[in-house]
């Protein structure tokens, strides 16, 4: 899953995901980014921009890690920032950040996963 509230960025990720074999769901926001994560078959990973309207992805990190249901997603925190992620996040990309960085990051996250 890519959330991100720049459209051409979230565009940009999901479709190099999807060329890469990955099935893409996309979210602008951390509030519809929920709703998703809940729907069956929901994703093992999630690519989350830490700076969005409604629910940023501070939150989303944190409503992810204390729900049993969703708390098993990979995460992985997406930033322009120099921050620390927040705490749950298996990995950290920083903006801007190439295909391969992209990749590398997904598949460490996939590897993460209890299986």
């Amino acid at each position: 899953m890519v959330v991100d509230d720049d459209e051409p960025v979230r565009e940009a990720i999901a479709e190099v995901l999807a060329d890469d074999g990955y099935d893409v769901r996309v979210a602008c926001d951390g509030d519809e980014a929920i709703t998703v994560l809940r729907e069956v078959p929901r994703p093992c990973v999630a690519l989350v921009d830490m700076i969005m309207p409604r629910i940023d992805g501070w939150q989303l990190v944190r409503t992810i890690n204390a729900d049993p249901s969703l708390r098993d997603i990979a995460i992985i925190c997406s930033s322009a920032g120099r921050e620390e992620p927040p705490d749950g996040c298996v990995g950290v990309l920083r903006k801007p950040f190439d295909h391969a960085s992209l990749n590398e990051a997904v598949r460490a996250a996939f590897a993460t996963l209890k299986r």
